[in-house]
């Protein structure tokens, strides 16, 4: 134990040497860097010195070559100034004097081209005055052929035309007379064809005429037996429901007197006799051919049917009907159902007690009210 904490000891005097030589040296190059960069600081400010001597000199030689140079120039500049002064008051003469010169040789140009322009328009002039002179001698020649000419062709388009004119009247003559011709012959075919069809449709409106008579003879015959058809059928149903009701009111045990059964009613039919159709074809012919118009057929008008007249014999009413009826109507207007007449009748205590007042009140026979309110009960019906 002791041997491993004294080799512990001597391991960390070892490393205690070792760091204390390591600073050392570390001191040691330390220093020596600063000797160095002391050292190369004081070469560098000599070289920087040096170089400031050396600049300043050559500024100096450069400011110096650039005044002589500067001196040079101007004196230069100022020869060339005026050398061009003197080139320019040279040329400006010469320019002065050439002017001068080119003018009047221009000058002398234009006169002389003047000058020929003239004579040239002289005889341009004179050459057109004779060209005109020719030209209006050979338009009038021209004119003079062409009026000849229009004249000989006018005759022959006027000779052109009047044989033309000759032909086509005669063309036109012979037209007119074959169209007279044909619209005669058209106007005599209408004539004929409207004669024939006029006497066609007086025979055929006679015989639709007769047709129709006879159609009506037989709708009124028809209509005549289902009238009286109905009115049986009606009267027969009024007894049927007049016996209903008595057997409902009386319940079948009591006789009552009722009135006889209505027969029914006879109806005549009345009507006027029909008037012949006359129509003659030869006198519709002859006034078509005379008056040239459409033919008229007179035809009878058809007859007037006259609804049936119903002839019907009044019944005697019993001198109290009017007290029935009266008594009858305020009994139904009392009711508090507001009913009618045919309800009142479809109601078979309603009747008997209606019955039953009137006889006390009007001192009649039932049968009387009740063939009264049958009766006011058919015509509120009807």
């Amino acid at each position: 134990m002791a041997s491993l904490m004294q080799g512990f000891a001597e391991a960390r005097q070892r490393r205690l040497q070792d760091r204390a030589d390591f600073l050392s040296e570390q001191q040691l190059a330390r220093e020596q860097r600063e000797r160095d960069l002391q050292a190369q600081a004081e070469a560098t400010a000599k070289y920087l010195a040096h170089a400031e001597q050396t600049r300043l000199a050559w500024e100096q030689g450069r400011q110096a070559i650039a005044e002589n140079a500067l001196e040079s120039r101007r004196a230069e500049m100022q020869q060339r100034a005026e050398q061009v002064a003197k080139y320019l008051g040279d040329l400006n003469i010469n320019r002065t004097e050439q002017a001068a010169t080119d003018s009047e040789q221009r000058a002398q140009e234009v006169r002389s081209r003047t000058f020929k322009m003239r004579s040239q328009l002289k005889h341009i002039h004179k050459a057109r005055i004779r060209a005109g002179k020719a030209d209006l001698a050979q338009r009038q020649q021209l004119v003079h052929d062409r009026a000849a000419l229009t004249l000989m062709q006018i005759e022959d388009l006027n000779k052109t035309r009047l044989a033309n004119a000759a032909a086509a009247a005669a063309q036109r003559a012979q037209e007119a007379q074959s169209r007279a011709a044909e619209v005669a012959a058209q106007i005599q075919a209408i004539n004929e064809q409207r004669i024939n069809q006029a006497e066609q449709d007086a025979s055929s409106r006679a015989q639709e005429f007769s047709d129709r008579v006879a159609d009506v003879k037989s709708s009124l015959e028809q209509l005549e037996a289902n009238r009286l058809a109905l009115a049986a059928s009606q009267a027969q149903q009024l007894q049927n429901f007049r016996t209903q009701l008595q057997e409902s009111v009386w319940g079948g045990d009591r006789t009552t007197a009722v009135s006889p059964t209505p027969q029914p009613r006879e109806a005549k039919v009345i009507s006027k006799p029909v008037t012949e159709v006359t129509t003659s074809a030869a006198n519709a012919a002859k006034s078509k051919k005379k008056n040239n118009k459409s033919e008229t057929v007179a035809v009878a008008p058809e007859p007037e049917v006259v609804k049936a007249v119903e002839v019907v014999k009044e019944k005697e009413a019993p001198k109290t009907s009017g007290k029935i009826e009266q008594f009858v109507v305020d009994y139904v207007a009392q009711l508090s159902t507001n009913s009618s007449l045919l309800e009142v009748v479809n109601d078979r205590d309603t009747v008997r007690d209606l019955l039953a007042q009137g006889a006390n009140t009007l001192k009649v026979d039932p049968s009387d009210i009740l063939n009264t309110l049958l009766q006011m009960a058919e015509g509120s019906s009807t």
